[in-house]
């Protein structure tokens, strides 16, 4: 009995040792073989964000290549266009910083001399507000972020031909394997099945949100609504960062908000921050659970972690595609007794399990 209890207690230690040393050898891996790496994590992702219009474009037409190509060229397009307002869009902002940073001042002058019930200390110290809120910066802030954007973006080359690959290779590569390996045919598929679905759900739901999210959030800062300055510039930031789960869409709201403040009067400020924090609540608490459902299971801490190391080794970028990337190894990890126990700390509710 003695030697059945050491034994498993050395086998959960060699278990947790080889679950180490791959986390180990993965970290210093996404480090040193990040231009390999990335393209080929962006290529599957795209893979599963097109494959859904594209399953229904095949059943109009019985053609794959009709399908992917269609698929393929609206979003060749839609970014070339989108790319054209954005440039137009973004020089327009960085034209009005000037004129943002006049209405700043003055906003913060007049607070200062206000009797706020010892609030207008935090006004009157200039170094504190240009810190926090100061238009060069939210600018420097914007520029960044689309910088590490522009670089994700360059990369678009190699990820079209992983891409290409991939699609090439989807229906003949479940052959291959089981020809291969037929003792691990069956739990491979499973794996794959249930990491096709979670991660379908995951980003089907991640990009109508990030859009719907978005789409509301440019209009109510748009000519439409409150004319603030870079307002597509903002709108496209919003559907960006909101692919960063817990923190993303709290950071693209800040920037117009405090611009909203600086430009806009207090109530008009005050109403456009209401409506934008309505919108974020309704779209991520309301319709974004309700279209993935309990599909992605993953704890919002190991999230949050996820986000904080793919963001450290590869940027934005990282950050963005870090949460598929977590499903897939908790699906992984969740189909061998021995790492099990792993998969179910990961998960947000160990009834699924």
């Amino acid at each position: 009995m003695e030697e059945l209890s050491k034994v498993g207690i050395d086998s959960k230690r060699t278990t947790a040792a080889s679950v180490a040393i791959v986390g180990l050898v993965v970290y210093l891996a996404l480090i040193h073989l990040k231009s390999i790496l990335m393209p080929l994590a962006i290529a599957i992702l795209l893979y599963f964000m097109i494959k859904p219009p594209e399953q229904y474009i095949y059943r109009k037409s019985g053609n794959r290549f009709v399908s992917y190509g269609s698929v393929i060229l609206t979003f060749i397009i839609t970014m070339y266009f989108i790319s054209i307002f954005l440039y137009d869009n973004l020089s327009q902002f960085i034209d009005e910083v000037p004129e943002i940073t006049a209405a700043f001042e003055e906003k913060r002058a007049k607070y200062a001399d206000s009797n706020l019930y010892g609030l207008e200390a935090i006004f009157s110290d200039a170094d504190l507000i240009n810190e926090a809120a100061s238009p060069s910066n939210i600018e420097a802030f914007v520029l960044a972020i689309l910088g590490s954007l522009g670089g994700f973006f360059t990369t678009m080359i190699t990820v079209l031909i992983f891409l290409l690959f991939i699609v090439l290779e989807e229906h003949t590569i479940a052959q291959r394997f089981g020809a291969a390996f037929p003792n691990s045919y069956d739990r491979a598929k499973k794996i794959v099945n249930e990491s096709t679905e979670s991660i379908t759900a995951y980003v089907v739901s991640k990009v109508t949100c990030s859009a719907g999210q978005a789409l509301v959030m440019t209009i109510i800062i748009s000519p439409i609504g409150f004319d603030l300055p870079g307002w597509f510039l903002f709108g496209i930031l919003c559907f960006l960062l909101d692919f960063i789960p817990i923190l993303g869409a709290l950071f693209a709201t800040i920037p117009p908000v405090l611009i909203g403040f600086i430009m806009l009067e207090p109530t008009s400020a005050i109403v456009m921050l209401a409506l934008l924090i309505g919108n974020q609540q309704v779209f991520g608490s309301f319709v974004e659970p309700n279209l993935s459902g309990a599909k992605i299971g993953i704890s919002p801490f190991v999230l949050l972690l996820t986000v904080m190391l793919f963001s450290q080794v590869w940027g934005i970028a990282g950050a963005i595609i870090g949460a598929p990337m977590i499903i897939i190894a908790r699906l992984i990890l969740d189909e061998n007794e021995r790492t099990r126990p792993v998969a179910m700390m990961m998960s947000n509710d160990v009834e699924e399990e």
